[in-house]
């Protein structure tokens, strides 16, 4: 019984984990802050992309954890 306690927390952490990094990826979208990795500058559209796919996948699992 315990375990199964102890695996609905990991992943309901893991959810709000994945919506933690979707909101920081949206909010580096919507103030247009630069990243700039070995030189080279990432888009905005690729933090809206990741923000998108965090989301669903931390709201999957919020909705698929039982």
């Amino acid at each position: 019984m315990g375990s199964i306690i102890v695996k609905s927390f990991i992943v309901v952490l893991s959810a709000l984990l994945f919506l933690v990094i979707a909101a920081a990826h949206a909010y580096r979208a919507y103030a247009g802050l630069d990243v700039v990795v070995a030189g080279h500058a990432l888009p905005i559209l690729a933090s809206w992309i990741c923000a998108g796919v965090t989301a669903v996948l931390g709201i999957l699992l919020l909705v698929m954890r039982k």
